[in-house]
Formats: structure tokens, C-alpha cells, sequence
């Protein structure tokens, strides 16, 4: 079973970042993921006379970087392409179908040192799947993270994988929303009581943030729900650094005629001023599912199970569970397992069919303990 099978993690073999590869390595660990370590070469070293030369101290630092892979314990594979940095990196990622695309706060693509926002930007406007930055010198395990809501889709999808994330890392989990006040404006035309209009706003807004959470499930989620009044890229800003954030979930915006409109203003001035290590997610989601089929074998079923419990896939769990049944219908841990389960997607009354189920088996077992005591006790006299 897997969640994140394919991480893309383009480098610069001679200088990569070590935040960059921490965290690879964490996720590789901790998901059985495969690391895909993508060198990009300028076009023309491809056709040149030197390109032997080129190729040769790309692969002597690339072996140093899978011995160290190897070493640290994860599977990674090198991956070599020319031409433009953004098309290879969302080529390469359909291409080898990753989950991810993971690159540091400071890796330059050219000599004009363009900046992490621009690389994020441009990413994020040709490609669907999520981008982490790191940023230099943070937690390689969050255990503070922060995902800003708008109620829309794109922050649905930014607060889905933030809760995924937090429940796999035991982190803490803080949701915020920011309401934005009508400002006055002085009008001959119109007088406008701005103090009622902004009550009856921000109770909209509070009952809109309400129902949005209602979407989630925050079982085994350390979580808090905070909402202030500003300008919400400031106060996003603002509550990561006086927060010390470990990482920031947000989204971007789906297709739109616009370009630039891709990751949503607020998005794109929070990356400008990246406080901290970002994951903006588009169009999929970091965890996808992936499950061996056939599996026949009752403790790799609960195995499974556990997993997934642990990432908040539930549903999927229980399928795992009854399949543990089927080979087993008195395994005492399956049948207790379906009681917690059950419980945490609030169908109490299947929670209460397997609990009595157990209570049954126990029964049936401390019945036949006793017959064998008095048994064995005849026996001896």
C-alpha cells in the first residue's frame, strides 16, 4: 500500500540543498516513496562538443547523491534531461505519474537568480500537480502548520491534504480564516453605515466558515480554528511568523483566461514573502491511494488498515478490515478495529454491531475456558 509513491525533486547535482533533501528523505521514509532526482541541462550542451564532458560530472555527482540516498535508507533514481527547466519538470512529472514536486526556497534557475515566487508561480500555472517549497533551514518534521481558508474549492482541496499531513505527523493544525472589513469611502451619492454593514458581514462569514468545516473530518487532528479581520495575506503572514509555522497549505485557483489569476492573489503574495516552507496545491492532492490487489494475508490487511486509519482514509480502512474478516471472521482485533473505525465516520450503529459482536465472542470464549477448567478438574479427581 501506498499514499505517496513518486516524489519528483529537481536538483543542481553540484550544489543541492540539504533542506531540500532532508525532507525528501523524510517523506521517502515515512511513505515507501521513490525519490525521482532530476538534473535539467541547458539545450545546448545536448548538441555540443562538450556534452561528454557535461555528462561525465553530472553522473560523478549524481552517484555521490545515490550513495547517499542508499545510505540514508530510501530508493532514488537520477533522471537527466535538456531544454527548459519548467517543461522537462511538468513533463517528467506526468510522465513518471509523481504525486509531488518538492524543490528548495533557493534554487535558482538561471543566472539572473530569479526568485522562489516566480518559480512557484510559473510551476503552478502549467502544472497540476503540488509543489513544496522548502525554505532553508526549517523543521524537516513539521509539527506546526498552518492552512488559511476562503471557503473555496481551492482551499478545500489546501485544507483536505493539510489535515492528511497533520494527522500523519501528529502536527498541529491551525485553520485559519481572515475577514476583510468594508473600508469607508466617503460618497455624496451614498451613506452607508459601514459598522452595521461589517456586522452583518462578518456573521455571514462566520456561518460560511462553519459550514465549510463541516465537509471535514478532523478525527485525531490536534487542531484549532482562528479567525482574525485584516487584509488576509497580511494576516497570514503575520500569524505563520509570530506562530514560528513550520509549513503553509494553500491552493490555486483552477484554469482561468487570466494566467497570472492561476494561484489567486492571496496565494501569490504570501509566496512572494514565504515566511516558511509552502505546499500550494492545484488541481490533485499529495496522497493518492494505492493498494496491492489479491492480498490474501490477514495481517498485511490490518497492516493496511492501520496505515490508513493513521492518514484519516477511513472508508478505504474498513474495506481493508472486512477483507481481514473474510479470512478470519473472529479475529478479536479486526472486529475491534471495525468498532473505532465506525466510530470515527460516525456510523455509531455499525460501531454498536461489531461491538456486540466482540462482546459475543469474549462470551463464547470465557464460556469455553470455564468447561475446559472444570474438565481438566474432573479429570483429576
Amino acid at each position: 500500500m501506498k499514499l505517496l509513491e513518486n516524489i519528483l525533486v529537481p536538483v543542481k547535482v553540484s550544489e543541492v540543498s540539504k533542506a531540500q533533501m532532508a525532507v525528501a528523505v523524510e517523506l521517502a521514509k515515512k511513505f515507501k516513496s521513490q525519490l525521482l532526482l532530476l538534473q535539467v541541462l541547458p539545450l545546448e550542451a545536448k548538441n555540443s562538443n562538450v556534452k561528454g564532458i557535461i555528462e561525465k560530472y553530472v553522473e560523478d555527482d549524481f552517484a555521490e547523491l545515490l550513495n547517499r540516498m542508499k545510505d540514508a535508507g530510501v530508493h532514488a533514481e537520477k533522471l537527466i534531461a535538456y531544454g527548459n527547466m519548467f517543461e522537462q519538470i511538468i513533463r517528467l512529472g506526468e510522465e513518471h505519474k509523481v504525486n509531488l514536486t518538492l524543490i528548495p526556497d533557493d534554487f535558482h534557475l538561471s543566472d539572473n537568480q530569479q526568485s522562489v515566487d516566480y518559480m512557484v508561480e510559473k510551476l503552478l500555472r502549467k502544472s497540476e500537480k503540488p509543489v513544496w517549497v522548502v525554505k532553508e533551514n526549517s523543521r524537516v518534521v513539521p509539527s506546526s502548520i498552518l492552512c488559511p481558508v476562503d471557503f473555496s474549492d481551492a482551499s478545500a482541496r489546501a485544507l483536505t491534504n493539510a489535515i492528511k499531513i497533520a494527522r500523519i505527523f501528529k502536527a498541529k493544525l491551525n485553520v485559519l480564516n481572515v475577514f476583510e472589513p468594508l473600508e469607508e469611502m466617503y460618497s455624496l451619492r451614498y451613506k452607508v453605515d459601514y459598522d452595521e454593514e461589517n456586522r452583518v458581514l462578518e456573521q455571514e462569514n462566520t456561518d460560511s466558515f462553519q459550514l465549510f468545516l463541516k465537509q471535514f473530518n478532523f478525527i485525531d487532528v490536534n487542531y484549532e480554528l482562528i479567525t482574525l479581520q485584516g487584509q488576509p495575506y497580511k494576516k497570514i503572514l503575520e500569524f505563520a511568523k509570530q506562530h514560528q509555522v513550520d509549513i503553509l497549505f494553500m491552493g490555486a485557483t483552477g484554469k482561468t483566461f487570466f494566467q497570472r489569476l492561476l494561484l489567486g492573489s492571496v496565494t501569490e503574495l504570501v509566496v512572494r514573502d514565504l515566511p516558511c516552507s509552502i505546499v500550494v496545491t492545484k488541481s490533485e492532492n499529495i496522497l493518492n491511494l494505492k493498494i496491492e490487489q489479491d492480498i490474501t494475508d490477514l495481517e498485511k490487511l490490518l497492516s493496511n488498515a492501520i496505515k490508513l486509519e493513521e492518514a484519516g482514509f477511513y472508508a478505504d480502512a474498513i474495506e481493508q478490515v472486512n477483507a481481514a474478516l473474510k479470512i478470519n471472521d473472529l479475529h478479536l482485533p479486526a472486529i475491534y478495529a471495525l468498532v473505532r473505525l465506525y466510530s470515527k465516520t460516525d456510523n455509531q450503529e455499525m460501531a454498536d454491531v461489531y461491538n456486540k459482536k466482540a462482546d459475543e465472542i469474549l462470551k463464547r470464549l470465557w464460556n469455553k475456558k470455564i468447561e475446559l477448567e472444570i474438565r481438566k478438574g474432573m479429570e483429576q479427581s
